[in-house]
């Protein structure tokens, strides 16, 4: 089973990126499933229920979200309608949508949940480890997808090593800056602290790098702009799975600029 996960999409720029490179990847990896954290999809803070219906005609098959899964007005309207949408798991005081789903992918069931971490973060949440552990108990086995959405990396790789050998993969998003550490730890769950973004390349983390730098730096107020023509960038991770003991037997990132 091969899988592709890409990391969080920011804006208008990521979702044309997205449209742009996601057909190609499939075809040229022979990719059976696609997951993709769109969290910032809808001018950089959550995700609307057109532009979600957007990622998925774009060809992903799962989409994740993150902190900012709550930034939409609409989401609550539209998120139980939304099969291929998973907010975070261990929100606290939230009973729509899934956390976590199950998907039949020729035959091979295929979950991904999505998770908040603690570290640095403002949203309160369950702890993960108690709420995956949870999880867990109840969930027959299968190759198994965790998007650890959180800021420190140090966070997910702790996730990652408590659970290893009962997940397939942790692939970390948020950060928007891809990590060079994917690898397969010893019980075969591939891990990667961060894959990085879908957006523009030449800014900061997907945003206009003078409206990042006037807010952090001199103080002004607003959002980070988004610069919809920039030069696009994708980011993500390519993963191969066993089919019968689920584990990751490849993880390899994947960094490449688009061009329309």
């Amino acid at each position: 089973m091969r899988i592709l996960f890409l990391g969080d999409v920011v804006g208008k720029v990521g979702r044309i990126a997205v449209h742009l490179c996601l057909p190609r990847l499939v075809n040229k990896y022979h990719v059976d499933f696609v997951i993709v954290n769109g969290e910032n999809a809808t001018h950089g803070r959550g995700l609307n229920e057109s532009h979600y219906r957007y990622l998925v005609n774009a060809g992903a098959d799962c989409i994740t979200l993150g902190n900012h899964w709550n930034g939409s007005k609409d989401l609550t309207d539209y998120i139980d309608g939304a099969d291929e949408l998973v907010r975070p798991l261990n929100l606290i005081k939230y009973s729509h949508g899934q956390g976590s789903v199950s998907f039949d992918v020729n035959g091979i069931e295929v979950r991904v949940t999505n998770m908040l971490g603690q570290a640095f973060m403002n949203e309160v949440v369950r702890q993960p480890y108690e709420c995956m552990n949870e999880l867990l108990k109840d969930c027959s086995p299968c190759i198994h997808i965790v998007d650890f959405h959180a800021d420190s990396t140090s966070e997910k790789a702790i996730f990652a090593y408590c659970f290893d050998g009962r997940v397939s993969a942790v692939l970390g998003t948020h950060t928007h800056v891809q990590t060079n550490d994917a690898r397969i730890l010893e019980g075969g769950t591939g891990l990667v602290t961060d894959v990085g973004m879908c957006g523009a390349r030449d800014g900061i983390i997907g945003y206009e790098k003078n409206s990042v730098i006037n807010k952090m730096v001199f103080g002004e107020k607003g959002q980070f702009a988004i610069n919809d023509n920039a030069p696009m960038m994708v980011n993500g991770a390519l993963m191969d799975f066993d089919e019968e003991s689920y584990m990751c037997t490849h993880i390899e990132l994947v960094n490449i600029g688009v061009e329309e």
